[in-house]
């Protein structure tokens, strides 16, 4: 474990100090984990996310092909969370939350990706070496920048399902919306900084559902139609997502909560990704 001051640990575990004299990121932190460690592969997790028996043992296999700079794998939600964390594992986990990319955060096809969270993500060193490590103070996105940086110099990056972590979730409703706004904020600033992988339509879906159901609910203050319009529309989404959460959960209070969960944490991120937008400089 990497951090800016000591830290209790078991004694089978291991802590690097970072030396700094201020809060440091999560990418200064791995790069100071990186320079201390030994051996040909550097795994990193967040450090609330805890690996199945066998993330390493697969992941390895799959870095016998040499071109292979990278291998990721799922963080799901942990079996024995809270009611709360598992309200907001659902929204990661759901087509209604997460889309295309839900994949990161549940079993899906194995596949090449060119960005990925840092929650689960083995590096071959001499391909964090072949681009100087992760290099930057953002917190929130670094793995976007590492990711970025290893394919632009030739390296693969593989997404297994067989790689799993447990990554724990942020309890709905306040600490899930914060953690989705700053990622919505990064999201927009790397559109400009990153433009590489981070200018993708779905990117932009989020604000710009946002932006159509603020015109809908200014209509409906002056319509009647509107208001009918809406008011079919608000419970066609409910339905729909109570079905598609039933669907895919076991949980039916977890699934009753996935329309409202999703609709607030899209908000919060399409807002959020306009500042990002609109931010001169984000220094992390």
């Amino acid at each position: 474990m990497v951090s800016d001051e000591a830290v209790a640990l078991p004694a089978e575990a291991k802590s690097v100090l970072t030396g700094a004299d201020h809060d440091t990121g999560p990418g200064e932190k791995r790069d100071v984990g990186m320079h201390a460690a030994g051996g040909e592969y550097l795994a990193f997790i967040d450090d609330d996310a805890a690996p199945r028996a066998d993330w390493l043992s697969n992941a390895v296999r799959i870095f016998e092909d040499q071109a292979i700079g990278a291998v990721a794998g799922p963080g799901v939600t942990p079996p024995a969370s809270g009611w709360a964390e598992r309200a907001g594992g659902a929204f990661y986990e759901s087509w209604l939350g997460s889309g295309p990319y839900r994949y990161r955060f549940r079993p899906g096809r194995r596949r090449d990706v060119d960005d990925y969270p840092a929650y689960n993500l083995i590096v071959r060193r001499s391909a964090a070496e072949h681009v100087n490590g992760w290099g930057t103070g953002f917190y929130g996105g670094e793995d976007t920048v590492i990711c970025l940086a290893l394919v632009e110099a030739g390296w693969r990056i593989v997404y297994d399902p067989t790689v799993v972590v447990f990554h724990q979730r942020r309890p709905v409703l306040r600490k899930h919306l914060a953690q989705l706004g700053n990622v919505g904020r990064h999201r927009g600033y790397f559109v400009k900084a990153y433009p590489q992988t981070s200018l993708r339509p779905s990117y932009f879906l989020p604000t710009l559902g946002t932006v159509a159901l603020s015109g809908f609910l200014v209509a409906a203050i002056f319509s009647v139609k509107a208001r009918a319009a809406l008011g079919v529309a608000a419970g066609a989404y409910a339905v729909g997502g109570v079905v598609l959460g039933l669907a895919e959960r076991d949980d039916p209070s977890v699934a009753l909560t996935l329309p409202g969960v999703a609709l607030a944490s899209h908000v919060t991120y399409g807002i959020q990704f306009v500042r990002g937008l609109l931010t001169r400089r984000l220094e992390r």
